[in-house]
């Protein structure tokens, strides 16, 4: 899906904050691959490298996951 759908005319610009969570050990789905794609769409992304972790981090890493992804929400709650 990442690769052959194309979906960044619905999304480009969006001002929504994004959470972009990668493993530090995923081939492919890396840093440099994210900011030539959802940092480069959405003026408010960030990606955070979960350590040690690879394709599916909040199988391999809940507690780290679960708090990332809870001090984003926390960061831009309302």
């Amino acid at each position: 899906m990442f690769s052959e759908t194309d979906f960044v005319a619905d999304v480009r610009g969006l001002q929504t904050p994004l959470l972009v969570i990668i493993g530090e050990n995923d081939p492919g789905l890396d840093e440099a691959a994210m900011e030539k794609t959802f940092l480069a769409w959405h003026p408010n992304a960030e990606v955070q490298v979960i350590p040690d972790c690879g394709h599916y981090p909040m199988q391999e890493c809940p507690p780290y996951f679960a708090t990332t992804m809870e001090k984003f929400l926390r960061q831009h709650g309302d």
